[in-house]
């Protein structure tokens, strides 16, 4: 995703290219791992989710909870929490779960589906 591995992106890239569609599945947790890597290095919440955009555009991947991970991205894009705020508030709203917090934003965003 970064090419930024002399051997390892070269590989990744002819990996993608011979994949057949929505043979590479995407879990959760490399959802999660994608997010901690790119705003690691730097980039910000709009190039991230950009680039989970992308990654669920290429044919090749399969996201294991598609509709989770779109939610999550909106959110992402929309509101100024982190990935782990955004997951919980996504899954509160997709499952219809209550909400127990001591993040004030996480909690103001979460009542004001109420």
């Amino acid at each position: 995703m970064l090419g930024d591995h002399k051997e390892l992106s070269p590989k990744a890239e002819k990996l993608l290219e011979q994949a057949k569609s929505s043979t590479l599945l995407v879990t959760d947790i490399v959802v999660v791992e994608i997010t901690y890597v790119l705003r690691s290095t730097g980039r910000d919440r709009k190039q991230t989710s950009e680039a989970l955009l992308l990654v669920g555009r290429t044919e090749a991947f399969k996201y294991e909870n598609e509709e989770l991970v779109m939610t999550i991205i909106n959110l992402l894009i929309e509101i100024n929490l982190d990935f782990a705020n955004c997951y919980l508030l996504a899954r509160t709203r997709r499952e219809k779960l209550g909400l127990v917090t001591f993040d004030n934003l996480l909690e103001k965003t979460y009542f004001a589906d109420k």
